[in-house]
């Protein structure tokens, strides 16, 4: 039987698979004449009619209190409202590889506040898992030319610290005792409102749309919104939000893969030690769980044999 926090890693581990084909949908979606409003938009709103249809055909109650409303209402507004809106503010001022290293900033204030608010342990595991994920990414991100604009750079080191606020806020505890589907269920509702109520005070929706587009429109909004984000609540619920933080790296690497096998983009040496670090880092963490699952199985074994 697989433990809880096998399952909890999996499901991190695939979302952030999920997460990381948001670039190619987005690029797709940017080539049909939408802009970056328009494309949170509907992937939110798609997400929702998903979630909406899954939620009636499988009977889910998504019914909430007061206190876990406003809480969601916060998490929205902070994690899939702002957190996107400064990232892609910092791209006006900063080259996009350097938003991205800066963003991914997240894990380690997301390890911070797990320790202070939650208690988790920060274990040299964590450290060393830590420090190569940075070097990863940030690899990964170098680009031949830098423009180090002090305000982009505080944007996306803000982007970072909003997520970070959203994971711990997944993590709460009001929030546990719903099923992950209603907490996607609120969250994707309350970010379309927010993104509609944008785009129409902005006079900004973009509804030209094309066969290629709705496509890859309807694939964003599943893939890369409602999979992953039910995927990646599920499995915070099982192993919390410093690890969950540190397993997302993988994000960036699957959006090197795609690059690579989609666009044609060349591997190098520097991609390749990147990747090399970041799965490294990754296997850092995963490590710890399947030590503690083999420690339970001798554990068990041993008192078999006692027994007989």
């Amino acid at each position: 039987m697989i433990s809880t926090e096998i399952k909890g890693t999996l499901m991190i581990l695939l979302s952030a698979v999920f997460f990381g084909l948001m670039p190619f949908f987005a690029i797709k979606i940017y080539a049909e004449g939408f802009d970056v409003n328009n494309l949170l938009l509907y992937r939110f709103g798609f997400a929702f009619i998903w979630i909406a249809l899954f939620c009636m055909y499988r009977r889910i109650d998504v019914r909430i209190n007061k206190k876990q409303f406003f809480l969601i209402l916060f998490i929205a507004f902070v994690g899939t409202m702002l957190t996107t809106y400064t990232l892609f503010l910092s791209y006006q001022y900063i080259s996009t590889g350097l938003a991205s290293t800066l963003h991914f900033v997240y894990p380690v204030i997301t390890i911070a506040l797990a320790s202070m608010i939650y208690k988790e342990k920060f274990t040299f595991r964590k450290m060393i898992a830590l420090l190569l994920s940075i070097l990863g990414i940030g690899l990964l991100s170098m680009g031949g030319e830098s423009n180090l604009n002090m305000i982009g750079i505080i944007w996306a080191l803000v982007s970072g610290l909003l997520y970070a606020i959203y994971i711990i806020g997944m993590a709460h505890k009001e929030l546990k005792k719903l099923s992950p589907f209603s907490v996607a269920f609120w969250i994707f509702g309350i970010t379309s409102v927010l993104f509609l109520c944008k785009s129409f005070f902005t006079n900004q929706i973009n509804t030209n749309f094309t066969p290629n587009s709705l496509f890859y429109i309807i694939n964003l909004s599943i893939w890369s919104t409602f999979l992953a984000v039910v995927l990646f609540y599920r499995g915070l619920k099982f192993i919390g939000p410093g690890k969950a933080s540190l397993l997302s790296t993988l994000e960036p690497l699957t959006g090197v893969i795609v690059g690579i096998l989609v666009f044609n983009e060349k591997m190098d040496m520097k991609s390749s030690l990147a990747i090399v670090l970041i799965l490294i880092s990754v296997l850092t963490v995963v490590q710890t769980k399947e030590n503690k699952f083999r420690l339970l199985f001798h554990n068990k074994r041993q008192n078999r044999l006692k027994k007989a």
